[in-house]
C-alpha cells in the first residue's frame, strides 16, 4: 500500500504544467479502468468536469504537496473507501525522520465536531471527551471538513470519522501544523484558549502504538447484567490464528456463564479479513450464510487471464466464488440471541458481517447505520501518477449482500440506537435493555 519513491530526490522537485495535468489526466483514466462501479459513484460527465477543472488549476512548478491538494480532492469525488489519492506520506516520513513535531492529540469525530480521545502533551493535557473548537483560529469543523475531502468514503460522515483518525498527520499536510498551537476548548464553564506544545512525530506515533498495544487483542469480552454478555470485535484483522481463539474463548465464557443474550459490537471495525468474518460467524449461525451473493470483477490489463477470473480488459464479468459459511460445531457455537451493534465507522468487511447477519437472520442489527455502502467493493489496486509518483488506488471487483439487493446505500439496523452526548457505553446499555426487553 505504502511504497517508497525509487527517486527520493522528487520530494524536492518541482513540474511543469504540462506535467501535473498528465497525471490528473492518467487517474481519472486509472480509476475508469478499474473500478467496476464508477459511474454509479461519479457518472462520466461529472467525472469529466472535475477532470478538466483540476486540469485548469494546475500551476507551473507545483510540488507534490502542494500538487496532492488539488489532485486529492478527487478521494472526496470518488465516494469509495476504497478509491482515492494518498497525500504524500514519503515527505511526512522524512518530516518525522528528521525530528519533525506534530499536534500531540488523537481525536474523534461526531456531527462534524471533534472530540479529544487523547492528549499526549507533556504538561496539562485536555481531559478526554473535551471538544476542540478551534487551532490555530481555524474552527475545528472547518478544518475537519477540509480534511474530508482528501479522505476515502461513501459519504461526509465516514469521511469525517476516517479523517479524524488521522488528525495529527493531516494537520500537517493540508494546515502545516508542525509546532506549538493555540487551542480553543470547550470547557465545563465556558470556552478557553490555551497555548498546546507540539510533540516529536515519533514520540506521538510510540505513544498511539503504546495506547493501542495496551487495548490488547482485537477481541474483548465481557458478561453484563441479567445475563448479558458483551463481545466486542475491533478489527477483523491479524493472525486468523489469535482471532480464533479469542473468539473460541469469549463464547467458552458466555456459555459457562449461562448468557441468553450476545451484543457483539463492530461500531468501530474498519474491517480486515473476510476469513475472520467467517469464523465469527460459523459460531453465532447454526445455518450455514454465504458472505455474498455474487462478484462482479471489471478486468483490467494486468488482470486479464488470471486465475480468478478471465476476460478482455474493460470487461465487467461474474466471479464464480462459493462464500458459504458452514456453522461451527455445536460445543463452539453461542447458542442464544445475538445482538449485532453497527455505527458510521462498520466498514469493508465489518460491512460484510452486517449483511451477512442480518439477511442470514443470525440475529438483530442495533445501532446506526454505516456510513458506508451496504454492497461493498474490494480487491484494492495500487498505482503511481508517472511525473509526481503520487499514489492512488482503486478496488476492481463488486461485491453484493446475501440477499442480492443491489440498491445504493448503507446497511440499517433494525432497532435504531442513539449514542447521544453519553458516549459509545450508553449505546451497549441501550442494547443490554433492548434485548433483556425483547425476552
Amino acid at each position: 500500500m505504502y511504497a517508497d519513491l525509487d527517486d527520493p530526490a522528487l520530494m524536492d522537485a518541482t513540474f511543469t504544467a504540462p506535467q501535473l495535468q498528465q497525471d490528473v489526466d492518467y487517474l481519472f483514466k486509472r480509476v475508469a479502468e478499474l473500478h467496476p462501479d464508477l459511474d454509479a459513484r461519479l457518472p462520466s460527465a461529472e467525472r469529466e468536469t472535475l477532470r478538466l477543472a483540476l486540469r485548469g488549476q494546475v500551476r507551473e512548478g507545483m510540488d507534490r504537496r502542494a500538487f496532492q491538494r488539488l489532485v486529492g480532492t478527487a478521494t472526496e469525488a470518488f465516494r469509495d473507501g476504497h478509491a482515492g489519492v494518498f497525500y504524500p506520506y514519503p515527505e511526512f516520513n522524512r518530516f518525522s525522520a528528521g525530528g519533525g513535531t506534530v499536534f500531540p492529540m488523537t481525536v474523534t469525530s461526531r456531527d462534524g465536531a471533534l472530540y479529544v480521545k487523547h492528549d499526549f502533551s507533556p504538561t496539562t493535557p485536555l481531559a478526554a471527551g473535551t471538544r476542540l473548537l478551534a487551532i490555530n483560529g481555524v474552527p475545528a469543523q472547518e478544518m475537519l471538513a477540509t480534511m474530508a475531502r482528501y479522505t476515502r468514503g461513501e459519504s461526509q460522515l465516514l469521511r469525517e470519522q476516517i479523517a479524524a483518525r488521522e488528525f495529527s498527520t493531516l494537520l500537517w499536510h493540508y494546515y502545516d501544523v508542525d509546532g506549538p498551537a493555540t487551542v480553543r476548548y470547550q470547557s465545563a464553564t465556558g470556552e478557553v484558549e490555551t497555548q498546546v506544545p507540539a510533540v516529536s512525530a515519533t514520540a506521538f506515533e510510540a505513544g498511539v502504538e503504546k495506547q493501542e498495544d495496551a487495548g490488547g487483542s482485537n477481541v474483548a469480552y465481557r458478561t453484563l447484567e441479567q445475563d448479558v454478555g458483551y463481545l466486542e470485535v475491533s478489527y477483523f484483522g491479524g493472525d486468523q490464528g489469535d482471532f480464533r481463539s479469542s473468539i473460541d474463548d469469549a463464547i467458552a465464557t458466555a456459555r459457562k456463564d449461562g448468557v441468553k443474550d450476545l451484543l457483539v459490537d463492530i461500531r468501530n471495525n474498519p474491517g480486515g479479513s473476510t476469513d475472520n468474518v467467517e469464523t465469527l460467524l460459523s459460531r453465532l449461525s447454526a445455518q450455514e450464510c454465504r458472505l455474498v451473493s455474487g462478484i462482479t470483477e471489471k478486468i483490467n490489463d494486468t488482470s486479464a487471464g488470471g486465475w480468478f477470473a478471465k476476460g478482455k480488459a474493460g470487461e465487467l464479468v461474474n466471479v464464480d466464488y462459493d462464500s458459504t459459511v458452514t456453522p461451527a460445531k455445536e460445543t463452539k457455537r453461542f447458542p442464544g440471541k445475538v445482538y449485532l451493534l453497527i455505527g458510521p465507522y462498520t466498514y469493508s468487511a465489518g460491512i460484510v458481517m452486517a449483511t451477512a447477519v442480518q439477511d442470514c437472520a443470525v440475529g438483530k442489527l442495533v445501532g446506526e447505520p454505516t456510513a458506508g455502502f451496504a454492497n461493498q467493493t474490494g480487491q484494492i489496486y495500487f498505482f503511481d501518477l508517472p511525473n509526481t509518483r503520487i499514489r492512488a488506488f482503486a478496488p476492481t471487483r463488486l461485491l453484493f449482500r446475501p440477499s442480492g439487493d443491489r440498491r445504493v446505500g448503507g446497511v440499517q439496523p433494525e432497532h435504531l440506537l442513539t449514542a447521544s452526548g453519553a458516549g459509545q457505553e450508553a449505546m451497549v446499555e441501550q442494547a443490554r435493555a433492548l434485548a433483556v426487553s425483547r425476552r
